[in-house]
């Protein structure tokens, strides 16, 4: 099942840098469930093709992760944005800030940040 997860995650980041074959075969394969005989009949071509074409696709995006590392970078910036939101909170209770400073609207958009990448699971 993690393996599963990973190359969802990475297909995510970077399937659109794939061919279109592959990209094709991956979405097919991980996102619509399709079995390796169904994606082969899909395509006119045989299992075995659909199976090797599917290996070079995966490692395409593990390198591509491995290269570029935006999983990892965007995992590191989540962490980061945390931390600011709850020092920002402490200060606002250390210095009774009011509802008109700032710092709502940067809590704001850093909440909402987290909350369209709270699915993300990071490799």
């Amino acid at each position: 099942m993690e393996k599963l997860v990973e190359v969802a995650i990475l297909f995510d980041y970077y399937g659109e840098l794939l061919s279109k074959k592959q990209f094709k075969m991956v979405d097919e394969y991980y996102n619509e469930d399709l079995s390796l005989t169904e994606i082969a009949e899909l395509n006119n071509i045989s299992k075995q093709a659909v199976s090797e074409n599917l290996k070079r696709a995966i490692n395409k995006l593990y390198s591509f992760e491995k290269k570029l590392n935006l999983i990892n970078k965007g995992y590191n910036a989540s962490k980061l944005l945390k931390k600011i939101k709850e020092d920002l909170n402490n200060l606002a209770l250390k210095y009774s800030f009011s509802e008109e400073i700032i710092y709502k609207d940067i809590i704001f958009e850093i909440d909402k940040f987290l909350d369209e990448n709270a699915g993300d699971n990071y490799l």
